[in-house]
Order: C-alpha cells, then sequence, then structure tokens
C-alpha cells in the first residue's frame, strides 16, 4: 500500500463559480406525499429526464427519484424516502449533470437554494430528511459531471457511485457535509450505507476542475483516478485500487486475485500543483502512480507547488 499524506494549518478560501444563480420568487404550495403519488400516476406530473439525469426504471419503486425542473429552468431531483439509517438510495440510468447544476431536494418544507431559488418541498420527506443521498448509477458510460450538485434544506453526504466511470470538469458542492465520487459498488446493510466495493472504473478530474472547498469531506475512490486539473477541498482523500473501503474512508481492506484488469496507471497527478486543501491523503493499493510534479512541498497557504 502506498501512502501520501499532506497537511497544512491554513485555510484556503474561494468564492462559488458565477454558475450559481440568484434567488427566484415563487409561489411554492406544499404537496402531501400521496397525491403527488396519484397525480404521477394519472399522468398530471410527469417525472422528466433534466440535463442527462434519468431515474432507472428497472429499480425498485423506493429507490426510483422524481427528477422535474425549477422554475428557473434548473434540474431537480426530488430524492427518495430514507431508510431508517438516514439514507436516501436514489437509483439511475443516467446521471450527468450540466453547467447549470443539478439540486438534490433534501427539504421537506419550501426552502431558498443558491442555483434554483424557491424550491417547494420534496413529499417523500414527510418523515425526515436524509442524512446520506446516495445517487447510485447503472449505467455503460461514465457520469459526467460538469456543473455543481447543491443540496436543498438540510445538509447532506451526496454520494455518486458509477462503476462505469466518473469526469468532473467544473463540477462542485453546495450545502453538503461531506462529497464522495466513487467506482466502487455500494453496499447496504439493516437501510444503512457501510461502504464501497471497488473492482473497476476511473474518475477524471479534468478541465475546470472540482470545487469542493464548502465541503467538510471529499473522497476519491476508484480503481483508477487521473488528476488534471485543479482541486479544491478542505480535507481531500483519494483512494486507488481493487478494495473494500468502509463509508468513512477510514478502513481499506485491499482485495485478492483477480489482477488482470490492474490498470498501468493506478493514480496519474498531472496538476498536483493544483491541489488546495487543509489536508491531502493519497492511497494506494496496486502499483502505478505517476507524479507529474517530481518535489511534494508544503506552502504556507496549502497549495502544492
Amino acid at each position: 500500500m502506498v501512502v501520501a499524506d499532506i497537511a497544512r494549518s491554513g485555510r484556503a478560501g474561494t468564492s462559488l463559480s458565477s454558475r450559481t444563480g440568484y434567488p427566484h420568487r415563487q409561489r411554492i404550495c406544499r404537496v402531501t406525499p400521496l397525491a403527488f403519488s396519484l397525480w404521477l400516476a394519472s399522468g398530471m406530473v410527469h417525472s422528466v429526464s433534466a440535463a442527462g439525469i434519468v431515474a432507472d426504471h428497472g429499480a425498485p419503486g423506493h429507490q426510483q427519484p422524481t427528477i422535474t425542473q425549477t422554475a428557473s429552468g434548473i434540474p431537480q431531483v426530488n430524492i427518495q424516502t430514507p431508510s431508517a439509517g438516514g439514507v436516501s438510495h436514489n437509483t439511475y440510468s443516467q446521471f450527468d449533470v450540466g453547467n447549470k447544476g443539478v439540486i438534490l431536494n433534501n427539504a421537506h418544507n419550501n426552502v431558498q437554494t443558491q442555483l434554483g431559488g424557491m424550491v417547494a418541498g420534496n413529499p417523500w420527506l414527510a418523515k425526515g430528511e436524509a442524512r446520506i443521498i446516495l445517487n447510485e448509477v447503472n449505467s455503460r458510460n461514465p457520469s459526467q459531471l460538469n456543473g455543481f450538485v447543491e443540496v436543498a434544506g438540510k445538509k447532506a453526504q451526496v454520494v455518486i457511485a458509477n462503476p462505469a466511470g466518473i469526469s468532473c470538469d467544473g463540477c462542485g458542492f453546495i450545502n453538503a457535509n461531506r462529497a464522495t465520487l466513487t467506482t466502487g459498488q455500494p453496499q447496504m446493510k439493516n437501510g444503512s450505507l457501510t461502504g464501497f466495493s471497488v473492482e473497476r472504473g476511473e474518475i477524471q478530474i479534468t478541465g475546470k476542475g472540482m470545487d469542493a472547498s464548502r465541503t467538510d469531506y471529499t473522497d476519491i475512490i476508484a480503481r483508477s483516478v487521473k488528476i488534471n486539473a485543479g482541486i479544491q477541498a478542505q480535507d481531500l482523500k483519494v483512494t486507488t485500487g481493487r478494495n473494500n473501503v468502509d463509508i468513512a474512508h477510514g478502513q481499506i481492506e485491499k482485495k485478492t486475485g483477480d489482477v488482470s484488469s490492474q490498470p498501468q496507471m493506478a493514480l496519474d497527478v498531472a496538476s498536483l500543483g493544483g491541489m488546495y486543501a487543509g489536508k491531502i491523503r493519497l492511497v494506494g493499493t496496486e502499483t502505478g502512480w505517476v507524479f507529474v510534479t517530481p518535489v511534494i512541498l508544503v506552502r504556507r497557504q496549502g497549495r502544492l507547488p
């Protein structure tokens, strides 16, 4: 296992991208879950694909989120009812975020958002909001994250899991206490998300990079990772390899056996100098690390040269 741990004492600040919108005045009403279900069944309300976000209709009904748009045209996902463990399990056949971003609605009552202004309460949350918003993607194609993911209402951990891979080009998070990007298969037990089983998949940070500066913890967990653009975070941990990783990203168990699909490069860091974080931890359980930057130094402001 290869581990690189980088820490600093200061804190890097950043402003949100100009892509975040301005509040809009809207007339909002509350809808009960029963009424909402009847409207869906009767065709009065349509669950639509918005900016490449499509619920997996082959998944159990309680894992299919309702996908709509705000009055300002921002994709809005009314997440499903959380389990007793506080996990809202949402399954998609496609989860791509455009540059307008997307709102994950974790509010039972009407709430103001940064991306879409005022949004109506989520009728699926009558019994309470989620602690973890799991977005599981069943697709042959990597997810393209090109905008911000905002949690409306109660702050929560946002998990985006796609075994086919994830590409982040200008992605970021608003009102999330933890952001997890993974190619691992989510592991559920008694309604709780216990961790991820990683077999394959690559996560790429490219172009405009990632802004997780307002998120307490940021996890990148995949078989292989390419960082070719800047990352702004408070506490960043990157783990590569064929592993079982727990939900807190503290326990990492390397899998034994099949190495036939092992990537040539588990961690390819071309823009290590673009990482801004209070703490950076890199963990690899397979060979093949490439750092274009030959020397790692920690400056006072926390930037890696």
